[in-house]
C-alpha cells in the first residue's frame, strides 16, 4: 500500500484567479507516495479564508484518492513513473480542479491514465456534486448520458452506442467542471476504451434541469 506524507506547499507555478468576489493565489503541494513518487494537488491562499479551507481539505482528499486509485489497480514501482498535473480553474460562483495522473511502465505499451476533480461552491464553502447541481439528479445523468452520445461523434468521430461507460448511472459523469461552454466532463482511462476523452455538455441542454441555486453556474 502507499504511504502517503503532505509536503510544505511550493509557490513555483503560482497564479491567481477571482471567483465570489474574492482574490485568490493558487499553488501546489505534494503528497509523498513513497520511493520517489508523489501526487501535485492544487491548494488556494488568500481570498476567502472558507472557501480556501475547505478547497485544499478536497484537493488533499483528491490527490488521496488517485493514489488509492494506484493501489487499486496494484501497479508495480520497478522500472516505473507516475506524473501528475493539478488544473484549477475560476468561475464567477465557483472554483474547481481537474487533477490528471499518468503511469507509465517501461516497455508498457501505453501508460494508465487517471483522472480526479473537485468543485466547489464560492458562495457557500461547499463542494457541488451531481446530486447538487440538478432539481432530479437521475433526470441529469439522463440528459448527461443522452449528450455524450451525441455530442461523441462531432469530437472524436464515428457513432457511439449505448454501452456501460455512457449509461446514466453517477459514476460515469462524477468527473466534471463547470465552464463559460458548459458542464465538462472528464471520462477515466477505459470507461470506452484507452485514454481519457473530454466532452463538454452546453449549458443550453442543461438549464431546464439544473437547481435553482445552481443556475448561476450557466451565466
Amino acid at each position: 500500500m502507499l504511504a502517503l506524507t503532505l509536503a510544505v506547499p511550493s509557490t513555483a507555478v503560482a497564479d491567481t484567479g477571482t471567483s465570489g468576489g474574492a482574490t485568490y493565489t493558487v499553488t501546489t503541494t505534494t503528497i509523498d507516495l513513497g520511493d520517489g513518487w508523489h501526487v501535485n494537488v492544487g491548494q488556494l491562499a488568500g481570498g476567502n479564508d472558507a472557501v480556501a479551507t475547505v478547497f485544499n481539505a478536497a484537493s488533499l482528499a483528491s490527490g488521496r484518492t488517485m493514489a488509492a486509485m494506484l493501489d487499486g489497480d496494484e501497479v508495480l514501482r520497478d522500472h516505473a513513473t507516475f506524473d501528475s498535473t493539478p488544473t484549477v480553474s475560476f468561475r464567477p460562483t465557483a472554483v474547481s480542479q481537474v487533477l490528471h495522473g499518468a503511469y507509465y511502465h517501461q516497455g508498457g505499451a501505453h501508460p494508465l491514465d487517471y483522472v480526479t476533480t473537485i468543485v466547489i461552491d464560492t458562495r457557500t464553502a461547499a463542494p457541488i456534486t451531481l446530486g447538487d447541481l440538478f432539481t432530479d439528479t437521475q433526470a441529469g445523468l439522463n440528459r448527461l448520458s443522452e449528450q455524450t452520445k451525441e455530442i461523441w461523434p462531432t469530437v472524436y468521430g464515428g457513432p457511439m452506442g449505448d454501452g456501460p461507460g455512457n449509461a446514466p448511472v453517477e459514476k460515469n459523469f462524477h468527473n466534471w467542471i463547470p465552464t463559460a461552454a458548459g458542464l465538462e466532463i472528464h471520462f477515466e482511462d477505459y470507461q470506452f476504451a484507452h485514454g481519457q476523452p473530454v466532452i463538454t455538455v452546453p449549458w443550453s441542454q442543461l438549464t431546464g434541469l439544473l437547481a435553482p441555486v445552481m443556475q448561476v453556474l450557466a451565466q
